[in-house]
């Protein structure tokens, strides 16, 4: 009698261990996954998506044959059901893990970009005085070319003299789009405290930005923004002011 219930409860555990869908084993071949339907129909709708993700991410690794430097990752033998879904929830609880870890380190180096950027344009101010426009016309008195000529305004905030000053000058219409940008790279000395100004040019008949130089020309000056974006400030001690590029 007892050995009946011993044989008894063994085959009652072996029933139960063949009843759980996740003690199935992944077939290496993807064309074989129609064997594990019934025990995937079992699982919750979780385990279902983790159990797709992690046979797609194998599948799809094997398929590109090492393209694009993607090493071959075929689906292990004898991976059952319940350890690839538990593979693949810590695949992607790594993969969170380096977003998020990317995400700060990008956030942090904004901030730095930020306040070094904000620790220049304290010690210069850089906006644009003027502008018109610039006719150069040949010996017969034909116009060659026409020139934007847009002068640009220097003050030292600093307390120590500015030997240059490297960087962009951004202009947007009202609504903050991007409309012209001008590289700005000065290398006047600019006393502590003090002033200067520089004009510059380009066509306004060949060049690259042509109609939107020629829009800002004829835009009055409350009708756009001047952004200075400073690169560079290089002091005539020796000393300089960087911000990290984008």
């Amino acid at each position: 009698m007892k050995n009946k219930f011993l044989l008894a409860m063994v085959f009652a555990a072996s029933l139960a261990g063949c009843s759980n869908p996740k003690n199935e084993i992944v077939p290496t071949d993807v064309s074989k996954m129609e064997s594990i339907k019934p025990a995937i129909e079992k699982l919750s709708a979780d385990e279902k998506q983790l159990l797709v993700a992690f046979i797609m991410r194998h599948s799809m690794s094997v398929a590109a044959k090492g393209l694009f430097g993607i090493k071959p990752d075929p689906i292990p033998e004898g991976m059952t059901i319940g350890k690839a879904i538990e593979e693949q929830a810590e695949f992607i609880a790594k993969q969170k893990a380096k977003e998020a870890e990317e995400a700060a380190l990008k956030a942090k180096l904004k901030a730095e970009r930020d306040q070094a950027m904000a620790t220049m344009r304290d010690a210069i101010l850089v906006t644009v005085i003027s502008k018109k426009s610039k006719i150069e016309s040949g010996y017969s008195g034909m116009v060659m070319d026409e020139f934007l000529s847009v002068t640009f305004g220097y003050q030292n905030n600093s307390g120590k003299d500015i030997a240059g000053v490297k960087g962009t000058v951004d202009i947007e219409d009202l609504f903050g789009d991007h409309l012209v940008g001008f590289n700005i790279s000065n290398d006047t000395t600019i006393k502590a405290g003090g002033t200067s100004t520089w004009t510059g040019g380009r066509s306004l008949k060949y060049g690259m930005s042509k109609d939107n130089d020629r829009k800002f020309l004829e835009l009055p000056d409350d009708k756009y923004k001047v952004v200075w974006k400073p690169e560079m400030v290089v002091f005539s001690d020796g000393t300089k002011l960087t911000a990290p590029r984008d």
